[in-house]
């Protein structure tokens, strides 16, 4: 029967925390799609907002309510960047995140190695011990003829 392997538990807990790190990079990307998608929105808004501007301003307009116009459309330049500077943000916490997964996939591929290494050893030891039990079953075999074997006369 082989030996259990001495690092297991290690294995079994780097093999948890690439999981788990697997995970939060997931997370992180979830986070950053939607926060670029925000910023695709605002965008877009911001777009709308002024062919609207442009429209209004083709049929005329009080100087009150263009100043309203440009104001919000500052207001929104203003969510617009930073929006920007939150998809920046995301996009570094998921680029450390993939860093961080990648690190516990070597460690993992590292214990992962030796468990190989430990089971072929054990396969080789068990081999080892199999053929010696065959030799002595053969030896013993191989006298019990003999002794049963009348002498050569």
């Amino acid at each position: 029967m082989p030996r259990r392997f001495p690092l297991q538990s290690l294995l079994d807990l780097a093999q948890n925390h690439t999981d788990a790190a697997a995970r939060d990079l997931h997370t992180l990307k979830v986070k950053w799609q939607e926060a670029e998608e925000k910023f695709r929105q605002l965008a877009a808004y911001r777009e709308d907002y002024r062919a609207k501007l442009l429209q209004t301003t083709k049929l005329g307009m009080q100087v009150s309510s263009l100043r309203d116009f440009q104001l919000f459309l500052g207001k929104i330049e203003v969510a617009i960047r930073q929006q920007a500077e939150e998809v920046a943000r995301c996009k570094k916490r998921w680029e450390d995140g993939r860093h961080e997964w990648q690190a516990k996939q070597r460690k993992l591929k590292a214990f992962d190695t030796l468990s190989q290494r430990h089971l072929s050893s054990e396969r080789k030891r068990e081999d080892k011990l199999e053929q010696r039990e065959q030799d002595e079953l053969s030896g013993n075999k191989f006298k019990q003829e003999e002794s049963t074997d009348p002498p050569d006369t």
